[in-house]
């Protein structure tokens, strides 16, 4: 099944109001400011609500998870991948952190929509979670103030290019921006499909050859590597007892630790 299709805008409007009302909510602890873009400040309002930890792992498949540990929470972002990856992954670990958290307000906590028992969205929780960051990163307001600068009134007048700018403006990925063009009704389900078919990761043709070439918005494209332990280090030396990560995780883990530590781990 097509991408397009799988988004809960194109196969439920119920639960997307429903999502689209939780982003509200986190926005409005935000000083209301439904217009904001975010970007890595994705990270701050993060670590507002759990303890970050960001490393790399050379796996272009581990994006981020959530865990709790003797009480504490934490989200993990795989700093491996490009950051504007990085800043969707915090958004929809975000999400998870959200609901399973226990000092959640009312309108946030989980709960199942008598439609949801209908609807055919594979891995619907982690589909709600990817809606809401880009909801939250890319809201409606600001992405319609940024087509209106750069003068695109339809979708016959969008190019690869204003992609690229509102990438750019967004710290989002490719995928991300021609989803919410399509939820907005700025483009048509079709014109979305033929979008998608762009080939996003390659260097030599498609999305990030543009990027190279025009020179836009090239830093969302870079691994940062960046290693950021919050209070993982004293953690994760204590992990005999009860496991924060598969065993097999844990030689890695600490070697990062050393390492960003300048080796010394006392």
């Amino acid at each position: 099944m097509k991408l397009i299709e799988q988004t809960i805008k194109n196969v439920s409007e119920e639960i997307y109001a429903d999502v689209k009302k939780e982003v509200l909510y986190v926005r409005g602890e935000l000083a209301g400011a439904n217009d904001m873009t975010l970007g890595e400040r994705i990270f701050k309002v993060v670590e507002e609500k759990g303890n970050l930890i960001k490393f790399p792992i050379a796996d272009e498949e581990l994006s981020g998870f959530i865990c709790e540990y003797k009480g504490e929470v934490f989200v993990y972002i795989n700093t491996y991948l490009p950051l504007d990856k990085q800043i969707f992954a915090a958004g929809h670990e975000l999400y998870h952190l959200i609901k399973t958290s226990n000092e959640e307000n009312e309108l946030l906590k989980s709960k199942e929509l008598a439609c949801e028992k209908d609807v055919t969205v594979k891995n619907l929780n982690d589909s709600k979670a990817n809606l809401f960051s880009a909801l939250l990163l890319v809201p409606v307001e600001a992405l319609q103030k940024e087509l209106t600068l750069m003068n695109v009134q339809s979708a016959k007048e969008l190019t690869l290019l204003h992609i690229i700018k509102l990438m750019d403006a967004f710290a989002v990925p490719y995928k991300t921006i021609v989803i919410r063009l399509y939820e907005i009704d700025f483009i048509n389900k079709e014109q979305a499909e033929e979008w998608l078919e762009i080939e996003d990761r390659n260097p030599d043709g498609g999305v990030l050859f543009e990027i190279k070439k025009h020179q836009i918005g090239e830093r969302w494209q870079q691994s940062t590597g960046e290693v950021k332990c919050s209070d993982l280090r004293a953690q994760v030396m204590d992990n005999q007892a009860d496991e924060l990560f598969p065993e097999e995780k844990i030689e890695e883990f600490m070697d990062l630790i050393k390492e960003a530590s300048g080796g010394n781990n006392e």
